[in-house]
């Protein structure tokens, strides 16, 4: 009788080198998964970031364009002012971090918004007061005023833990410009806060404005009869030759510092420079907590990394 010799299979299983080097490989295409999963998060916040403040940007930008395209003064033998810029000594935004500018702009313009876009409309109110209350009231002329500020833009208070820099645009309607008055007045700014009251959420236009920065180019004749053009801006600080902390243009011309007597008084404006700084939420809500109290340099490096900044000149027509 044969017996047949059975040989057993052992199953053969991975050694402990086999196992460290698929451990590695696997932990260095973890890594690397990783490392391009962050990168490509970061490139999206802060794609999502630019996008949002050239967003804000492009609002304020081309509303001021606009209202200023359509400018309206009147120069010759009258007392009036038709436009005042200025701005604010005091820095407005968190304690020790504020905006190093902040213009504010007030002057009279033919919104083509105005009566909420019912312009030229042929709805009017009946005697009663009835009918569309944005209907058109007739008149052409509004006066605008555009304003930097640090508030809470729901509740317009101080309150610092919901307070960020908010610009605001507050337009009054051609009947209510007429109704009260403010054609021919001498301090527009004035005359328009009493008229129009404080900012309200409806005027609130963009937010994480930093900075606004409003520069006039001026064509004039100096004292020797020769014809010249130069910037003259309207800052907090003397950073330059031609800054100023107020402009106006007068019925009887132009008045930088409302010096009415300056070479300038004569000169007409051909265009204005708008520049603002717009701040990323993360760089409001860090600028907040005031980190860098002390240290401007670093707050400087800080709001330059965490802010981006546009500029628009618009053309003033000459009529």
């Amino acid at each position: 009788m044969k017996y047949s010799r059975i040989r057993k299979s052992c199953a053969k299983g991975f050694t402990l080198a086999e196992l460290m080097v698929a451990m590695s490989i696997t932990l260095v295409l973890t890594l690397l998964t990783l490392l391009i999963t962050g990168t490509a998060i970061d490139t999206w916040k802060a794609a999502r970031t630019e996008i949002r403040a050239a967003g804000q940007a492009k609002i304020m930008l081309n509303a001021l364009g606009r209202d200023l395209e359509s400018m309206v003064t009147r120069l010759g033998n009258n007392d009036s002012q038709w436009l005042i810029a200025t701005t604010t000594e005091q820095g407005i935004g968190p304690q020790g971090q504020e905006t190093p500018n902040a213009a504010r702009l007030t002057f009279f313009t033919s919104a083509s918004d105005r009566y909420n876009g019912n312009a030229g409309s042929r709805e009017r109110l009946s005697e009663a007061g009835g009918g569309n209350r944005n209907a058109d009231q007739g008149g052409d002329i509004s006066a605008v005023s555009y304003q930097l500020d640090f508030v809470d833009p729901v509740f317009g208070n101080q309150n610092q833990q919901f307070s960020t820099f908010v610009l605001y645009r507050n337009l009054l309607d051609p009947n209510e410009t007429y109704n009260r008055s403010l054609l021919g007045r001498q301090n527009l700014e004035t005359a328009f806060d009493a008229s129009a009251g404080a900012n309200e959420l409806e005027d609130l236009m963009c937010e994480n404005i930093y900075e606004f920065t409003v520069t006039f180019v001026v064509d004039y004749r100096d004292s020797t009869g020769q014809d010249r053009i130069t910037k003259i801006t309207v800052m907090s600080s003397d950073k330059g030759l031609q800054t100023v902390r107020n402009f106006a243009i007068n019925g009887t011309g132009l008045a930088p510092n409302l010096n009415t007597r300056s070479e300038f008084v004569g000169g007409r404006i051909t265009s204005v420079e708008l520049a603002i700084t717009v701040l990323s939420d993360e760089g409001v809500a860090i600028l907040k907590r005031n980190p860098f109290q002390g240290n401007p340099l670093v707050a400087t490096r800080f709001i330059e990394q965490n802010s981006f900044r546009y500029t628009r000149s618009v053309t003033i027509p000459q009529g």
